[in-house]
């Protein structure tokens, strides 16, 4: 019989997290018998329309954005105690601080025989979660309180395990870079693109990204709009779905760009727009950590241009294999955008360099190996 691990995460989106689940619960079904459970989840979520093996269990979760806020813990608490008592995983790997402070609660409540193996997981910039101010003061507390009973920890990038490391009281994280070239990636991205913005004739700025905070497309829109003026033929695509959306279009009508700005929602194939994109960009504030589609889209060979995040330094070589610009500043994206747009041999030099720098650390096989190793260590 496979040992049975729980993949506890905060939402079944369109996410990161989301992708990064199904990937190495595709690769590790080989060993193992899978289940994902959620806080809460969004309607056509990823997970539920992958194609995962049939040992690979997705669980219901709450369609409430109630279930996925702090004051929701005592409820997901309970229910995590009902997933653990009928299901009995011999390991537990959670993401996203949020999530953490349940578990640390539910194994606390649990006999210790009855306890499955937990390994923590930080896909993100910790302060991006903790905030400032009284707030910040308590989530910190509440972690180094409840979070202590981890079996392991890991990061997806040095950065963020050293900034998570002075939280989680007693934690040594070790760094396992999230999977993000998947095989079939190169095959995704051949596919056709009927859209017309992406036949060649328009310079085209993509970015994709739930619409949420930490990604600051508003500072994205106010950057294009500072492009359009020195580079009237070109256009912006952003794939993603979230609850800024309506905040979103109304900025693009205050600022005249709706007829220059496409906002498709979730797209299943990103890639195939990522191959045909002239420049990719990231305009996030906060938070990021490892973000895949930055790997994807350097190993497609894109140039990128990106705000300079906690962890952006890490992956992308400024100058050299990618543009950084200063965070929350329109103009300095905006510039970083036109010099990359306008120079042909620059956007190919950053992308052959790229795509290099992704090939060597990224790949879904990498990180299942080092997962199962983990695994592995953890439970014997």
């Amino acid at each position: 019989m496979k040992p049975r691990v729980l993949f506890y995460i905060p939402i079944r989106g369109y996410g990161g997290v989301e992708r990064v689940v199904q990937y190495l619960s595709g690769g590790l079904a080989a060993c193992y018998d899978i289940l994902i459970a959620a806080q809460g989840c969004e309607p056509g979520d990823l997970l539920s329309q992958a194609k995962l093996p049939s040992n690979v269990t997705i669980l219901p979760a709450p369609s409430q954005r109630s279930a996925m806020k702090h004051r929701a813990i005592p409820g997901q608490v309970q229910r995590l105690l009902s997933i653990l008592t009928k299901y009995q995983p011999d390991l537990l790997l959670s993401a996203w601080p949020r999530v953490h402070l349940t578990v640390g609660i539910a194994l606390g409540l649990l006999p210790l025989a009855r306890r499955p193996k937990w390994i923590l997981t930080e896909h993100n910039e910790i302060q991006g979660y903790l905030g400032s101010g009284l707030r910040g003061a308590l989530k910190k507390a509440l972690l180094r309180l409840l979070v202590r009973n981890a079996d392991a920890y890991v990061a997806v990038s040095e950065k963020v395990a050293r900034l998570s490391g002075a939280v989680y009281p007693g934690s040594n994280f070790r760094v396992i870079y999230n999977p993000a070239i998947a095989p079939d990636l190169e095959r995704k991205a051949q596919e056709p693109v009927e859209h017309p913005w992406f036949q060649g004739q328009n310079p085209v700025i993509l970015s994709v990204g739930r619409m949420d905070a930490m990604k600051d497309f508003p500072n994205l829109l106010r950057a294009f709009q500072l492009v359009l003026k020195r580079m009237p033929q070109a256009r912006l695509a952003i794939l993603g779905e979230g609850e800024l959306r309506p905040q979103l279009e109304t900025l693009a009508s205050e600022l005249g760009v709706t007829g220059q700005v496409w906002m498709p929602g979730f797209e299943s194939n990103p890639y195939k727009y990522m191959a045909r994109a002239t420049v990719f960009t990231m305009s996030s504030a906060f938070g990021e950590a490892s973000p895949l589609v930055l790997s994807e889209a350097m190993y497609l060979g894109r140039p990128v241009v990106l705000t300079r995040f906690a962890t952006a330094p890490e992956f992308v070589n400024s100058g050299i294999d990618g543009l950084l610009v200063d965070t929350r500043n329109p103009q300095a994206l905006a510039d970083g955008l036109v010099g990359v747009l306008q120079d042909p041999q620059l956007q190919a030099e950053f992308g052959r360099r790229a795509r290099a720098r992704v090939m060597e650390r990224f790949s879904v096989e990498q990180a299942v190996a080092n997962y199962a190793a983990l695994f592995e260590e953890v439970l014997d």
